[in-house]
């Protein structure tokens, strides 16, 4: 009987995914705003307005595509090491290498040069961050076999990945120091870069050193052809369900996660470091109710939290589209003088900052459930799979649902970048685009709600509870 992995062993593999959430937090939150420049930013405009956003879209192309041949590899693999565990130790530090050098194109301002730098460095990122992340994830859903334990664990993971996502919006921090210091703009960005990519690559390596697979895993090489693999995993239809589910899900994140600083900085007016403010509040509140999901999803299972979870972020979406008439609603008055004044600018509305505040403590429910439950969800399939038909295909349910998620991230990334600038004529963007993503977000939240809809939940974790207590008979 292999080992169970213990609560320490747990939250030390969890650091991988605090390395994914840094790593990916820059890409996806510090790209836009790194070459989509604001005038207040003091940045050179180094790619043409609304290259960056093409160039992710093209990444993520190729980053899906790759997903599959990378999850193939691991499945097949027969190394004495594990199945998992050398890609991770390959990649781990390319993956934070690559990452950072996106930012540090040669030309000082727009050239060619400087978009085939950016495109170059976006493709060995995406590859590195494929080659670990894929087999990571599919180590995750392979090292806890217990139902409720899993979402214990993921709920580890999910506060890992919060806490990564949030450490990462105290970057303008930083960059405010280091200008306030006297460095050039430019180069401030890139020190406090910097900074977070070694942070990256510290968390990515650990857990590959952390855990000896063989002796928690049982996983045996997968043979079956990767195209064949592929199509048997989208085949399932409670996997097609879910996957579908968290596909149009991930497209309605892309805009608002895309458009976050926006919504602080263009459309409430306030300083872009108050947005440290927002996600510090929906840190907090959301890890006090870490506790609470755990309990609920023991009483009513994962669909009906889940399904709550997509409705509050539609109520929560709307609420930044109408922006204007709730804060005015809240108050006009200017912020009184003070520390709150001083993150927010002097001449912050108060109607402003409590909406801003208002963001942080909403979102903090629904990004704990879905955190938690769709990497559980996902988990508990492939372990239904695997009892089922006898294959060990954990890596390729990974990379089905990565596969079919990053090609509608494709396109959306590229659109979130363009919607910022409906309206503009100088290059930067508008309060009426930045306003658009949360209409759009928002109706991809209520779409998600309907595929959820369809998800049988019980009938998953029923079928591995069942075998799990006949494996613990036997075992008697």
């Amino acid at each position: 009987m292999k080992k169970q992995l213990s609560t320490a062993r747990m939250a030390g593999l969890c650091l991988g995914e605090f390395a994914r959430a840094v790593l990916g937090g820059l890409i996806v939150t510090y790209t836009l705003k790194f070459f989509n420049v604001t005038p207040s930013s003091g940045l050179p405009l180094l790619l043409p307005a609304g290259m960056m956003g093409l160039l992710r879209g093209a990444g993520v192309v190729f980053d899906a595509v790759t997903d599959p041949w990378v999850a193939s590899m691991s499945d097949r693999s027969a190394s004495p090491k594990g199945r998992r565990i050398p890609f991770m130790r390959w990649a781990a530090v390319p993956y934070a290498v690559t990452c950072l050098m996106i930012f540090f194109p040669p030309g000082g301002s727009v050239s060619v040069g400087n978009v085939v730098w950016v495109a170059v460095m976006l493709l060995a990122y995406y590859l590195a961050s494929t080659l670990y992340c894929v087999p990571y994830m599919a180590l995750q859903q392979e090292i806890v076999t217990d139902t409720r334990r899993r979402v214990f664990f993921y709920t580890l993971n999910s506060l890992m990945f919060v806490l990564g996502s949030a450490v990462i919006y105290v970057l303008p921090v930083m960059v405010s120091a280091f200008r306030g210091a006297g460095m050039e703009a430019v180069w401030a960005w890139r020190a406090s870069l910097a900074a977070f990519a070694v942070i990256g690559a510290v968390c990515a390596v650990v857990p590959s050193f952390l855990i000896d697979e063989r002796e928690y895993v049982a996983g045996k090489s997968c043979y079956m052809p990767l195209l064949q693999s592929l199509k048997t995993t989208l085949a399932y239809r409670n996997f097609a369900v879910m996957t579908i589910g968290y596909l149009i899900m991930q497209a309605g994140f892309a805009f608002f996660n895309g458009a976050l600083l926006f919504y602080v900085d263009t459309l409430l007016g306030l300083n872009e470091s108050f947005a440290t403010i927002v996600l510090a509040i929906s840190i907090v509140v959301g890890i006090c109710t870490y506790p609470l999901v755990n309990k609920l999803v023991r009483r009513v299972g994962k669909k009906p939290l889940l399904l709550a979870a997509c409705v509050a972020y539609v109520f929560i979406y709307l609420g930044i589209w109408f922006h204007a008439p709730i804060a005015r609603a809240i108050s006009t008055e200017t912020i009184a003088p003070g520390f709150l004044a001083s993150l927010a600018g002097e001449d912050a509305m108060t109607g402003d900052v409590v909406a801003a505040i208002l963001i942080g403590v909403c979102v903090a429910f629904p990004i704990a459930c879905t955190n938690i439950l769709p990497p559980s969800a996902f988990a508990d399939m492939a372990q239904y799979d695997r009892i089922r038909t006898g294959e060990d295909r954990a890596g390729m349910f990974v990379a089905a649902r990565q596969f079919v998620t990053k090609l509608s991230q494709a396109g959306v990334t590229a659109i979130v970048s363009y919607t910022m600038y409906l309206g503009s004529t100088d290059s930067y963007p508008t309060a009426g685009g930045v306003r658009m993503t949360a209409l759009i977000a928002a109706v991809c939240l209520a779409c998600a709600i309907g595929v959820y809809a369809f998800y049988n939940d019980k009938e998953v974790v029923a079928f591995i509870d069942d075998w799990n207590a006949k494996q613990k008979q036997e075992k008697v």
